[in-house]
């Protein structure tokens, strides 16, 4: 089953409703959330970044005041919807920030804009995922009900409180199941290698991405700027480790713009 979501691209604000646009950036770095999350993950990073930087969180439908709006579950056809909403902010330097899911998700965006000969990001950070040709988790999306929301206590990425509230689970499963299925998407035959600096970050303790699987990134460019970088936390190290995130984020930034044309 493939979704057709109701969004248009025509209507940027849902794809970007806590954007802040500045009068002149010197970039823009897009976010994409893990399996379930939304915007709120990112909104307090702004004021933390460097001066100059455009945070552009994106919402994908399912969710907060998108729930409404049917979820994706074909990376191909999220593609179709969301590079035209984001072709417009690409007059900027841009990079993208991907976390679990997300991680995926900016990859083949990456790889659609490089095969358009498009702007191309000024590097990616990858986060709480292993390149997609070396992906040792299960596709659990295919699942019954049941099983599938075993899996998901797993990751502990879901409030306890929604597993409490049998209706809001409901509400929120179709939401979850589209996006591990994003998350699992095949990588293909021969995928095409990008151009672009990588920063990856892990964590020691996660336990469904192993730590050796962070260096499988360095194949998935030709470009000698690949770095790795581990943070405590588990899985879900983007929450406890904010602070250390959003200044390394800036660390990278800085450098990468320094050597921008």
């Amino acid at each position: 089953m493939h979704s057709a979501p109701t969004s248009s691209p025509h209507l940027p604000d849902r794809w970007f409703p806590t954007r802040k646009p500045l009068t002149s950036p010197r970039m823009r770095l897009f976010c994409l959330p893990y399996a379930g999350g939304s915007v709120a993950i990112y909104n307090s990073w702004s004021q933390s970044l460097p001066a100059g930087v455009e945070l552009c969180p994106v919402q994908l439908p399912g969710r907060e005041r998108r729930l409404s709006e049917k979820p994706f579950d074909s990376l191909p056809a999220l593609l179709d919807a969301l590079l035209p909403v984001l072709a417009p902010l690409l007059d900027r330097p841009f990079a993208f920030f991907g976390y679990s899911m997300g991680a995926r998700i900016c990859l083949e965006l990456s790889r659609r804009l490089q095969a358009r000969n498009g702007p191309r990001p000024l590097g990616l950070f990858l986060g709480a995922a292993g390149p997609p040709s070396l992906n040792t988790r299960e596709p659990i999306h295919h699942l019954p009900e049941e099983q599938f929301i075993a899996q998901l206590r797993r990751y502990d990425g879901t409030p306890e409180e929604i597993f409490k509230h049998r209706e809001l689970l409901e509400l929120v499963l179709p939401m979850l199941r589209a996006d591990f299925a994003i998350a699992f998407t095949e990588n293909g035959t021969e995928p095409p290698k990008l151009e672009v600096p990588i920063s990856v970050i892990g964590s020691p303790e996660d336990k469904h991405v192993p730590t050796e699987n962070l260096e499988g990134w360095r194949d998935e460019t030709t470009h000698a700027d690949v770095r790795v970088r581990l943070f405590p936390g588990g899985h879900f190290f983007i929450k406890s480790q904010r602070d250390a995130i959003v200044a390394h984020i800036g660390e990278e930034l800085t450098r990468w713009l320094g050597r921008a044309p």
